[in-house]
């Protein structure tokens, strides 16, 4: 990928925008706040990739610390969603919402070790 901070930008508006129809299916309610987590993520990495695109000396450091949040995601995504497998009372929205963000991270990643690994052959 030549410009990974546009693919940022896509995946932290669809995590941005995953979170608040999760949490608008849950009506919004502070005590369901948990359900725009997704929200989160996608807020830090739009913000990696406008500090990337406005800052290219500092891209390759930016998207590195973007990989490091989309890590985080894939991590606490994927163990939410195993422990709600694991739990009686199951509910769908849940799993959906935490599988998502961690399918969505996950997907980021590859994206970015990729196009880190494309840079380095081109640059040998």
């Amino acid at each position: 990928m030549k410009n990974m901070s546009c693919v940022t930008l896509v995946i932290g508006m669809l995590l941005l925008i995953q979170g608040l129809i999760f949490w608008g299916m849950a009506g919004f309610e502070g005590a369901r706040a948990t359900a725009a987590i997704p929200s989160g993520f996608g807020i830090l990495l739009i913000a990696c990739a406008l500090m990337a695109k406005a800052m290219p000396n500092a891209r390759k450091h930016i998207m590195h610390l973007a990989v490091l949040v989309a890590l985080l995601g894939v991590m606490g995504g994927a163990m939410m969603f195993f422990k709600g497998l694991g739990a009686e009372e199951r509910d769908m929205k849940k799993l959906l919402d935490q599988g998502l963000m961690a399918v969505l991270c996950l997907v980021f990643m590859v994206m970015a070790v990729n196009s880190f690994i494309q840079a380095r052959r081109g640059e040998a």
